[in-house]
């Protein structure tokens, strides 16, 4: 979340910000009710120092043998006073944190402003490849070739799932292994296998909750979330707790499932693998130092176009504009992968920066050196990246005239037959 002073000391900062995001953020009655807080505790301080003044009055008066009854009936309603006002103040917090939470991040001053349509292209890889027949779709080579089934998912859990197997299956275990080995291997980053259902405060640390609960999956009985991306489980590893600044930047990268509902996206891709309700990913996660978090993003942003560029698949990179960030970005790139046979390009990885607004809801902190007091990291994120569109941009770009595909060379050693 912000920090509520910066909101108060830059009013108008936030509220553009707020705006370029397309959001509806409440910020005169945050600001209308801090005022109001304020007053509230002024006059509690008040009340608590003529309750002071009376302590010090009944204990002088029971010395010198005297009654103290009148002081002590006044002392209590004072009391009583200081009690509505606490209990007031209380109502106001819990309000003042409600509306801090649905309060976006600002986009960072080098996004550029506007919707979709003013999303930036800063990058492209490799040359798009030139068929001599017409190519295929994923859903049309993957359903031939055995790699998965769509109608059979659907008997098992519904619309929306896909169901691997046999060689399919073996790629998606071969993608797995090849990303987490590029990453902790030449990249340093730590492996990580967290749970894939997590609570309440980690789904708000990381800012899906409140504003996205719909859109994801909760158990009935329970308090608990199957994770939409391991950026939730991973990134509360050190929720509550203050990080030495020597151990900066924090680098993790993990396999998990991803659940989403996709609610509101009915009609939109439904078929194939494209949008899908479970699906596998590979996540990465960076602690870093404020002073040096945008630079770390850029590095990040390497790191996931890597996995591309060794997989030969032609991508691009795309500076998303304020009005197309995530609820707790201030800056992200999006990597997208050409697929031929759907003649489209396909988001495969968003590179993020949250600067410390995660770290805020997640109490996160480093110890600085040079002032020995906590202060809030930032939090930074990336696919490296996300499986079911790679498979797509796979089977679509290194198919073959016959119908068959020929894997990039760095897959091979995980597709071979095991002995």
């Amino acid at each position: 979340m912000l920090d509520l002073k910066f909101i108060k000391e830059n009013p108008e900062l936030v509220r553009q910000g707020v705006k370029n995001k397309n959001v509806n953020a409440d910020i005169p009655t945050l600001l209308l009710l801090d005022e109001k807080r304020r007053e509230l505790l002024q006059q509690a301080e008040a009340l608590k120092c003529e309750r002071n003044k009376a302590n010090e009055e009944i204990s002088a008066l029971k010395k010198a043998g005297q009654p103290a009854v009148a002081v002590i009936e006044s002392m209590k309603t004072t009391s009583q006073k200081i009690c509505l006002l606490d209990a007031e103040v209380g109502e106001i917090d819990s309000k003042l944190h409600l509306i801090l939470l649905s309060i976006p991040n600002i986009p960072h001053d080098s996004v550029p402003a506007g919707d979709a349509k003013s999303n930036q292209i800063v990058k492209g890889w490799g040359q798009p490849r030139q068929f001599p027949f017409k190519p295929k779709d994923h859903i049309e080579l993957g359903e031939a070739l055995g790699y998965f089934s769509g109608q059979q998912a659907s008997k098992i859990s519904g619309s929306g799932f896909t169901l691997f197997k046999g060689p399919g299956a073996r790629l998606e275990r071969a993608l797995i292994n090849f990303m987490l080995d590029v990453h902790t291997q030449r990249h340093g980053y730590t492996e990580i296998f967290p749970p894939f259902l997590v609570n309440r405060a980690s789904m708000i640390g990381t800012g899906q909750l409140p504003k996205l609960e719909e859109d994801m999956y909760r158990l009935k009985d329970e308090d608990l979330f199957l994770i939409p991306t391991a950026e939730v489980p991973v990134t509360n590893i050190h929720r509550d707790e203050v990080l030495e600044e020597e151990a900066l930047p924090v680098k993790y990268a993990a396999y998990t499932a991803c659940f989403r509902r996709e609610a509101g996206s009915y009609g939109k891709d439904t078929k194939g693998l494209t949008r899908v309700h479970q699906f596998d990913k590979v996540e990465l996660v960076k602690l870093a130092h404020p002073e040096n978090s945008f630079a770390e993003l850029e590095t990040l942003r390497d790191n996931a176009e890597e996995i591309l560029r060794l997989l030969e698949i032609p991508y691009r990179v795309v500076l998303l504009a304020s009005g197309d960030l995530s609820f707790s970005a201030a800056k992200c790139y999006d990597l997208e992968v050409w697929a031929p046979g759907s003649g489209k390009w396909l988001e495969v990885s968003s590179c993020s920066n949250f600067t410390d607004f995660q770290a805020r809801r997640a109490n996160l902190k480093y110890r600085s050196r040079k002032t020995g007091k906590p202060a809030y990291v930032h939090t930074l994120n990336a696919s490296g990246v996300a499986l079911p569109r790679t498979v797509i941009a796979l089977l679509e770009n290194f198919q073959q005239a016959d119908g068959t595909v020929l894997f990039p060379r760095a897959l091979e050693p995980y597709l071979r037959p095991a002995g």
